[in-house]
């Protein structure tokens, strides 16, 4: 079996995505003031319909597990809890992973702390939202705009 990254250069990783609720498989935010947005690099290991922005819902909806690879060996991941359309609920464990380029060693965690999330849809088959953080850690302004996958 074989498995290989690709970049999608349709992505503009200068330009944060813009603001929309249709499911557009958008993801952006600033961590200490430099951008980060998802989709234009690929990982085979990813569930779901764009293969580097990924939100996993439980089954009773009360949590979504969210993994964007942003950079080639980078992520932001972070846990939404009890989401609710047109309603803030929090974001929890916001880590900025960094992986070493060979494969081998240890990776590089930074903790981007916890927030609040404006959910501006949650059906069944589209989050979209904005976040931020509330604890003083440099994640903000950040925004997206998926369909999600429940396991």
């Amino acid at each position: 079996m074989c498995a290989s990254c690709y970049e999608d250069e349709w992505v503009d990783v200068t330009v944060m995505p813009e603001e929309t609720v249709g499911g557009a498989q958008t993801f952006g935010c600033l961590v200490d003031g430099w951008l980060y947005v998802g989709g234009r690099y690929s990982d085979p290991g990813f569930y779901g319909s764009t293969p580097s922005i990924n939100f996993i819902c439980n089954a009773d909806k009360t949590k979504v597990a969210v993994k964007v690879k942003v950079r080639k060996y980078e992520y932001i991941t972070f846990t939404i809890n009890n989401p609710k359309a047109g309603e803030q609920c929090t974001f929890t464990e916001a880590k900025h992973i960094l992986e070493p380029e060979s494969g081998t060693g240890a990776s590089n965690t930074i903790d981007l702390g916890s927030g609040i999330v404006e959910i501006t849809r949650f059906d069944d088959t589209i989050i979209s939202g904005r976040f931020g953080s509330d604890t003083g850690k440099p994640i903000s302004h950040g925004r997206f705009d998926v369909k999600y996958v429940i396991k």
